[in-house]
């Protein structure tokens, strides 16, 4: 009797973990980001070498017995309708799937929004795997992310994540070595930039310094530090910090307390800065909170390897 009490309860706790799962959302920065051109559709061709960090937000995703979706969010100001990515992920699945059950999902947003680290693709992306995985739904890897590219151009790599060469729109991802491990210190200027904002406001002739991706490879296989760093370069940089002039103050601080290398990451606004002692990345912190008391979202954190 014990034994089939034993085997009941294990199975009652099977039942219950499979009602819900925990899907982490990774941060990403592009160590190198060059346009190509712009395509007939409008879109531009990138190429970019992309780097997911240990910076995540934190989504639960649940079984429920009403048949309806519900999202949560800790920021009160973010809209959890169908303007939000996650919304729009499992409105898909529900719907492509006949999903029956009702899902909640909460959203813990600490990754800063509208910064150019790829935190609403990166939920995008938790949330079509996580879904995918809750569910078993009969999908594939390549089809899950043929969904995930009609939502955002980061969503295929957010499905993938570690280091890898990102082209075309962004969505054609071949995996790199993995990149060696630093500290990164992520300083996000208090205004959000609109990436189409940015890209409609390109133009390839006011561009001054492109980047060495071929370059930034080797020095990726070669797990060549200081390399990888002093190839920084991002050529949206060309119009964003016009925008935001905060960003070159930014990457100055960093500089002068021994960041390895500082840029900005994607459309921006947010900088990082590559730092070897936890020493220099906390004074870089203090010295950047203390010469620009309204920026608020500073983050200290580190490579993540998939």
């Amino acid at each position: 009797m014990l034994y089939v009490t034993l085997v009941f309860i294990m199975q009652a706790r099977r039942r219950i973990i499979l009602d819900y799962i925990h899907m982490k959302a990774h941060a990403k920065i592009n160590l190198s980001l060059d346009i190509l051109g712009k395509r007939s559709d409008g879109y531009h061709d990138m190429r970019s070498v992309m780097q997911t960090l240990h910076l995540h937000d934190d989504l639960t995703i649940k079984k429920i017995h009403k048949q309806k979706f519900k999202l949560v969010c800790n920021l009160n100001w973010l809209p959890v309708d169908s303007d939000n990515l996650v919304h729009k992920a499992a409105t898909i699945l529900i719907k492509n799937f006949n999903i029956e059950s009702g899902i909640f999902i909460e959203l813990n947003k600490k990754i800063p929004v509208a910064a150019g680290l790829a935190g609403g693709s990166s939920d995008c992306a938790a949330t079509l795997l996580g879904i995918r995985k809750l569910f078993k739904l009969p999908i594939s890897d390549a089809e899950l992310s043929s969904i995930g590219k009609t939502l955002g151009a980061d969503v295929p790599y957010c499905m993938t994540g570690g280091t890898v060469l990102a082209e075309g729109l962004g969505d054609q991802i071949t995996k790199l070595p993995h990149h060696p491990q630093t500290l990164v210190v992520l300083a996000k200027p208090p205004i959000s930039l609109s990436t189409s904002t940015v890209f409609k406001k390109f133009k390839l002739e006011n561009v001054t310094e492109r980047p060495n991706i071929e370059k930034m490879i080797d020095d990726i296989k070669n797990q060549n530090l200081h390399d990888i760093a002093g190839g920084f370069c991002n050529v949206l940089e060309s119009v964003s910090l016009k925008l935001s002039p905060d960003i070159e103050k930014i990457k100055l601080t960093m500089l002068q307390n021994n960041a390895l290398n500082s840029l900005m990451s994607g459309s921006g606004p947010t900088v990082f800065g590559y730092f070897q002692h936890k020493s220099d990345a906390v004074r870089a912190i203090n010295s950047i909170k203390s010469e620009n008391p309204n920026i608020r979202e500073v983050f200290l954190t580190s490579i993540y390897n998939v």
